[in-house]
């Protein structure tokens, strides 16, 4: 069976409809569940709540950013949730983005490779029980877990776009979780996974792709449509997204929603053309959203994880239908 992922998190939803959709997912033969983290619900609490509603589906971060939590403190809260899901942890990791770590969390957005890089070495000493390398950034200098960890090899992904992060991912991870990524750019990444992979002697082989493709199904195609540029333009107003968007030959219409996004969304999403939804996103009817599905899978994404984007005001049955459309 193929194995397919699915991103699981909506404000708007109540955590007993996510565990809900968390139980279906896992019914329709889902392999992963990923819940993502910014300003709403934390994810660790969601993922323990799936955790204890749930008896096979992996349960992963997607992502906990390293700047708003301890090396120390990813350590146990992962292994925690280990504990919890009898072994079905994952544990996703990324640097978010400059204006949401400093002016949420109060913490300088600075050396994200180096970071990342030390936090994952720590983490794993803790699990393991092992001396705590030297660090710079977060310099941990000891600390034990009061307890056994299920797993203290637990798999670590790195959320990863740019070049130098899939690179450092292709060395020191267990997977890469990519998002947004166009067919175009998904190659360019794996290379650079399996660059970085190739340099620490590693199989590149043995890093596992992972990638959020954004999905919304529906009859009504207008609605879907909008609903899938209302969510584009929320990440083309980031600028690492924007400039992602604009290398794989979206810098025009990246610009006119910039100039457009003072007068409100919903006249910043009428900039965005059909050709970069249907490059950036799947949409359209179940059997050609599976076609697509497959598109990135044959590019050498082991494991596609579906991001659905609720289309009406029913977003409980919105999201219901998208995991029907691409279950297993």
């Amino acid at each position: 069976m193929a194995r397919t992922g699915v991103r699981l998190r909506e404000e708007h939803l109540t955590i007993r409809q996510l565990i809900d959709l968390a139980r279906l997912a896992e019914a329709r033969g889902y392999e992963s569940i990923w819940v993502p983290e910014g300003s709403g619900k934390e994810a660790f609490s969601q993922l323990t709540a799936y955790a204890l509603s749930t008896e096979r589906v992996r349960l992963g971060t997607g992502i906990a950013t390293i700047y708003s939590r301890s090396p120390s403190l990813l350590a146990m809260t992962a292994g925690t949730l280990d504990l919890a899901s009898g072994k079905r942890a994952i544990l996703g990791l990324g640097i978010g983005h400059r204006e949401g770590v400093e002016q949420g969390h109060g913490v300088a957005f600075g050396k994200p490779l180096r970071r990342m890089r030390e936090y994952i070495a720590t983490i794993r000493a803790i699990l393991q029980g092992e001396k705590i390398p030297q660090a710079t950034q977060v310099p941990v200098t000891r600390f034990r877990l009061e307890f056994r960890p299920e797993r203290p090899t637990l798999p670590i992904y790195v959320a990863a776009l740019g070049p130098q992060m899939c690179r450092l991912a292709g060395e020191i991870a267990d997977g890469v979780l990519m998002n947004w990524a166009t067919t175009a750019y998904v190659q360019e990444a794996i290379a650079n996974v399996h660059k970085g992979a190739e340099r620490a002697g590693r199989r590149p082989e043995d890093v596992e792709i992972a990638c959020y493709i954004r999905a919304a199904v529906g009859a009504d195609g207008k609605a879907v449509k909008r609903a899938l540029a209302r969510e584009t333009v929320r990440y083309i107003s980031l600028n690492f997204y924007r400039q992602m968007f604009d290398q794989s030959g979206f810098a025009e219409e990246t610009e006119a929603v910039m100039d457009a996004l003072p007068q409100g969304i919903d006249a910043a999403a009428e900039r965005i053309s059909d050709r970069m939804l249907a490059s950036v996103a799947i949409w359209g009817c179940p059997e050609h959203c599976r076609r697509r599905l497959e598109e990135y899978r044959s590019l050498g994404v082991a494991h596609p994880v579906v991001a659905p984007v609720p289309v009406g005001a029913n977003i409980y049955d919105s999201w219901a239908e998208v995991i029907q459309t691409f279950a297993g």
